[in-house]
């Protein structure tokens, strides 16, 4: 598969088949990650997966817990976090449900030790973003998980995990073999994004 063209075909697939993911192929996901660009290539990543639907759907319903307790204490929390204020901030909130991770049979955190490298939060979003097209390669689904740092205040998953302190989550990914794709939202052009000098 050429590169623009799985970048202009990967969807966020929230529709799972039962089917688990050969190890193999979670592995070579994983890979892609850690061939992502870092800072100073200090590749702080590190990846936690969940493969155990035991395990998952406890994480799935502590994550739907602690963004809960966010919702109800928005207009505290947005006092210190600005993109929970104003109608971004309730825009967000309202993708907050219960069956976060789509059915997906397989969750991978990604993270990082906070004093690992002073750009780690880039660094694994890149490493994200290389999975995710990796998985699509493979002829999986997959789908960023917006809310997932907000394990990181959670004891309870935080002890699940067996995460040693000092990591943070930064992203997550479900991923899976798609029931469904979907189509395409629609893109901003070149010209509506792009200054040219």
């Amino acid at each position: 598969m050429e590169i623009l063209e799985a970048i202009k075909n990967r969807r966020s697939v929230k529709s799972y088949q039962s089917r688990p993911v050969e190890r193999e192929k979670i592995e070579q996901v994983i890979e892609a990650g850690l061939w992502a660009p870092s800072g100073q290539n200090q590749q702080p990543c590190r990846f936690v997966v969940i493969t155990d639907s035991s395990l998952l759907g406890e994480i799935e319903r502590e994550l739907y817990r602690v963004c809960s307790m966010v919702k109800k204490l928005r207009p505290l929390i947005a006092l210190f976090r600005p993109e929970l204020r104003g109608e971004k901030g309730k825009r967000a909130l309202r993708s907050i449900r219960e069956r976060a991770f789509h059915g997906a049979p397989v969750l991978i955190i990604v993270g990082a030790m906070r004093d690992s490298s002073s750009t780690y939060h880039k660094d694994t979003a890149m490493a994200t973003q290389n999975m995710m097209l990796a998985a699509h390669a493979l002829g999986l689904g997959s789908c960023c998980m917006g809310w997932i740092g907000a394990l990181n205040s959670s004891r309870r998953a935080r002890k699940l995990l067996n995460l040693p302190k000092g990591f943070e989550i930064t992203n997550a990914i479900v991923l899976g073999y798609p029931e469904r794709v979907p189509k395409a939202p629609p893109r901003k052009t070149l010209d509506e994004t792009t200054t040219w000098f």
